[in-house]
């Protein structure tokens, strides 16, 4: 009947467990990441694409960098670094210098810490870009107290040496195709000027960070020697190309001991100065100084390989030892000729209101009339 069908149904439904839906979150762990930080490799394990790619994400542009250099140091400060050097300056390298913070990003054990940090390399290098990562400097202190760490001197003078080898490494660096043509020794003559007329590393080096190897013998002391070695300037001889204080004094008359310059505002202002006309008649190399920051840098930068540098410019300028026969002889054209310089000099002074200071016979000029 259908009340029996329906007591069976009302029976079937108590039979049932009753049961309630609970909202349970589980938390699951999954490495997306399990490779190891290219910094912690050794350089033999990185690959040269591996390099780009990471400074790449750097520097956050897509070129490539002149060079690199990854290490690390042990003893009683321990780090680890990857150094590069752009292959351009930015547009501001130099606008409010001493404000600039440096490009490099500090990690302490794998912790980043800060990508401006002004203390791990001087103001004249702060357009490295790179890592470096310290086991030895403190994790759990403030920034100003990590600042102030006796262990950060040390560092800063390690990547401040690295730096400065990575850069003479590709100064010393000679252009491929230089080398290829000295293996195969049958390049024509056009492809010879193409090799000449390619800019070198060091070349391109130059142009963009110059300025800055300039500052840096003006404000590192200890490095001095160093970096002075880095610098490259055009002379008499080389007009063309640049060259190096080592090439210089390599290229020095015998008995010569001085390092000859001449600062103007332009290369043809210096080459049509009458100053050089005794040192060239003489067989002396001058190098031409045409950026402002030259003459500051030599006043830091006084001697090369025991040579003294000498401004042409000066009156009592030393071309070498003289004898005393040549002593006594430019005494007496002096004395002979000086009623007429003092003749000249009032002369001058009256029609000049006073701006002539002085009248001299020169030994130095050998095809300017005057």
């Amino acid at each position: 009947s259908e009340e029996e069908e329906s007591e069976e149904e009302d029976s079937e439904e108590e039979d049932k467990p009753k049961t309630k839906t609970v909202t349970k979150t589980v938390a699951e762990w999954k490495l997306l990441n399990d490779n190891k930080a290219i910094w912690l490799k050794t350089p033999s394990e990185v690959t040269e694409e591996e390099y780009m790619k990471f400074y790449k994400a750097v520097s956050k542009t897509e070129e490539e960098p002149l060079t690199y250099s990854h290490f690390k140091a042990e003893g009683d400060v321990e780090f680890k670094a990857i150094l590069y050097i752009p292959p351009t300056a930015p547009y501001d390298l130099f606008d409010n210098y001493y404000a600039k913070a440096a490009a490099l990003k500090l990690y302490v054990r794998r912790v980043f810490i800060s990508d401006e940090f002004d203390d791990l390399v001087p103001k004249y290098l702060s357009f490295l870009k790179g890592i470096v990562d310290s086991d030895t400097l403190p994790l759990n202190v403030s920034r100003e107290m990590l600042q102030q760490h006796s262990s950060l001197k040390t560092i800063k003078k390690k990547l401040v040496r690295k730096a400065l080898d990575m850069i003479r490494k590709i100064a010393e660096e000679k252009p491929e195709d230089d080398e290829e043509e000295k293996k195969e020794g049958e390049a024509d003559e056009a492809e010879e000027k193409k090799s000449e007329d390619k800019e070198t590393k060091y070349e391109k080096f130059w142009k963009a960070f110059g300025k800055a190897i300039k500052l840096g013998i003006i404000e590192d002391a200890s490095n001095r020697t160093r970096l002075a070695k880095l610098l490259r300037f055009y002379t008499s001889q080389s007009e063309d190309k640049l060259t190096s204080l080592e090439e210089y004094v390599s290229r020095m008359k015998e008995g010569q001991t001085h390092i000859y310059y001449l600062a103007g505002a332009s290369m043809d202002d210096v080459k049509g100065s009458p100053f050089l006309e005794k040192l060239l008649k003489e067989g002396f190399e001058v190098i031409y100084f045409t950026d402002p920051i030259d003459e500051y840098t030599m006043q830091n930068l006084t001697e090369f390989d025991d040579k003294r540098f000498a401004n042409a410019s000066k009156e009592d300028l030393s071309m070498g030892e003289k004898g005393k026969k040549q002593q006594e002889r430019e005494k007496a054209i002096k004395d002979e000729f000086k009623p007429l310089t003092k003749w000249w000099k009032s002369a001058l002074g009256a029609n000049n209101a006073g701006n002539i200071d002085s009248v001299k016979v020169s030994t130095r000029l050998s095809t300017s009339p005057c």
